[in-house]
């Protein structure tokens, strides 16, 4: 009892302070207390007895990463009054809740609490492949498209924003004065770039019709520089259709108008593709791409009004970007597509499509590329929320590596084939699921899927946590720029120079 009455004050205190928010010397004191309370409390009864207060310790640890972010004070007060409470309300339900969950279990036996378990994660597992399967046949590419002539099609702008860029850039532009399309501009603007390299590169596409535009120094407090830049490359497009894309990105010669058919034939105002992986990129392992791709394809985001979308490619009609405010509708969004996309939903006018050898839609983004871009992402869609971290980590433990714990378990109590059999049947049933995502789109070979798929879980989790780290204490580097202080609305360091005086 007096475990737990230690745990109760400092979580009564934990309460009044981020209620209060006091002046930030005695806001450190206090939050140094509690820490200390809290750990030592939630550590001592997770000792005591760890299957009734695992939960317990492990959402206190998030608890923890709340107070540290009350104590550090680097955003405005008005959002950590907004952000911190929410964390506490949500973080201590989730631990009453999986306190009283160990309490219900605690009467079954360890071979009950197994079968329990293998059957939760089959019936999980059967429903995640049923939506890859549905989802994976809904984005298709469609067949028997009647070809338009090349009167009928509408003119298009390929916009693509650069900032020391090297070979990536030039590659993707080759491929693009490559193309077919008979109504194209394509404009690259280079986003303030430190080196000479990227508008060199530019200018040397200039008698293969690409534009070069100079971007403006970002306002960093109200926009995402790369939503700054898509909007003024918005803004200097003719064009009625506006196709944005990266510099990873590789097209063939009729991939623009075989886009631009499929859109019209269905009636589309928006459309994004998720790309195969580049051929001479398919060597190499990925460990990082595969959880990104699965995370749009296996959720049932209808029920959510969360449609799946990519920044890779994605197309929109300039009268609908302009319909709904442009990208000053979304300065501040990590991902701006994701916003009309969900707005276009509503009305059946976006579309999802994965390409395919005929498109030649292909994505060549290195590692460190790959690891940067889920540092800079993860974090911003899960809403910058502390509990969502804690439940989505959990979430991902438990379904996809579950299933290998449970078939190392099973031989230590009765029943050992039957709950071996359910939960090496869940692991095949998600590597299933893992296949779609990792091997049609090229990303890892057929013969690795199996054996890496555990360690893809695992990355994310970690990136998923260093992204958090990263938002809520460090820097979080996006070209040269810290993308902290438009994502979590802070207030810029004032200079050395005038911090000083």
């Amino acid at each position: 009892m007096l475990l737990l009455g230690l745990y109760i004050a400092a979580t009564l205190i934990e309460f009044a302070l981020v209620k209060s928010l006091p002046a930030r010397l005695p806001r450190r004191i206090l939050v140094g207390v509690v820490i200390l309370l809290d750990i030592s409390g939630s550590t001592a009864l997770l000792i005591n007895n760890w299957s009734l207060w695992i939960g317990l310790w492990i959402f206190g640890a998030y608890r923890v990463i709340n107070l540290l972010r009350v104590a550090a004070g680097r955003m405005p007060n008005a959002e950590l009054k907004r952000l911190a409470p929410r964390a506490f309300y949500m973080l201590f339900g989730l631990q009453i809740a999986s306190l009283l969950l160990a309490s219900g279990t605690s009467r079954l036996s360890n071979s009950a609490l197994l079968i329990v378990w293998a059957v939760a994660q089959m019936v999980v597992a059967v429903f995640l492949l049923r939506v890859t399967l549905r989802t994976w046949r809904h984005t298709r590419l469609p067949k028997n498209i009647s070809p338009m002539s090349d009167n009928e099609l509408p003119t298009v702008s390929i916009l693509i924003p650069a900032r020391n860029e090297t070979d990536d850039l030039e590659a993707c532009l080759q491929t693009l004065v490559a193309n077919d399309y008979p109504k194209l501009e394509i404009i690259v603007l280079d986003d303030c770039s430190v080196t000479k390299r990227t508008p060199e590169i530019i200018r040397a596409f200039a008698q293969s019709g690409v534009r070069f535009v100079a971007g403006e120094v970002p306002d960093e407090v109200n926009w995402l520089a790369k939503n700054q830049a898509y909007q003024r490359l918005s803004e200097q497009a003719s064009s009625e259709i506006l196709l944005f894309c990266g510099v990873d990105a590789r097209f063939n010669r009729q991939t623009v108008r075989q886009l631009v058919e499929i859109m019209v034939a269905r009636n589309k105002q928006m459309m994004s593709v998720m790309p195969l992986r580049a051929p001479e990129a398919q060597a190499s392992l990925s460990l990082i791409q595969p959880m990104r791709y699965l995370w749009e394809i296996v959720l049932p985001r209808r029920l959510f009004n969360r449609p799946p979308v990519l920044s890779t490619c994605w197309m929109i009609t300039a009268k609908s970007l302009e319909r709904f405010g442009g990208f000053k509708a979304v300065s501040r969004k990590i991902v701006p597509e994701a916003y009309f996309a969900r707005q276009l939903t509503a009305t059946d006018g976006y579309a999802f499509v994965r390409s395919n050898f005929t498109l030649g839609l292909t994505s060549n983004k290195p590692a460190n590329d790959q690891r940067d871009l889920a540092i800079r992402t993860r974090y911003p869609q899960l809403h910058r929320r502390l509990e969502l971290v804690a439940l989505t980590a959990i979430a991902e433990l438990t379904l996809f590596v579950g299933p290998l714990v449970g078939m190392a378990t099973a031989w230590l109590v009765p029943y050992a084939w039957f709950i071996f059999g359910l939960s090496a049947g869940s692991y095949v049933l998600l590597l299933s699921m893992y296949y779609h995502v990792a091997v049609r789109t090229k990303l890892n070979a057929r013969s690795l899927a199996w054996l890496i798929f555990p360690v893809t879980v695992i990355t994310d989790v970690l990136l998923l946590h260093i992204s958090m780290w990263q938002y809520e204490f460090s820097v979080v580097d996006w070209k040269g720029r810290n993308i902290c202080i438009p994502i979590m609305r802070r207030t810029p360091p004032k200079p050395a120079s005038e911090g000083s005086e």
